[in-house]
């Protein structure tokens, strides 16, 4: 995903949709980008490896 040039043909009915509070992202409403780019922080605790969308879902798989 270096390619900055990369456009998401649904980014903008996907940023409708989208409960990231960071709007201001370069990656917000390309979801491809995102997890990827949440998956590359190994060092961070792993609920902040999984984009915001996606953190209900871990807490809940979890038990938190």
């Amino acid at each position: 995903m270096e390619d900055r040039n990369f456009e998401c043909p649904v980014r903008d009915k996907i940023n409708t949709y989208c409960s990231c509070p960071k709007t201001d992202c370069e990656r917000h409403g390309i979801c491809c980008e995102c997890i990827v780019a949440h998956k590359n922080r190994i060092d961070d605790p792993i609920i902040k490896r999984f984009p915001h969308c996606l953190r209900d879902l871990v807490k809940e798989a979890i038990g938190k």
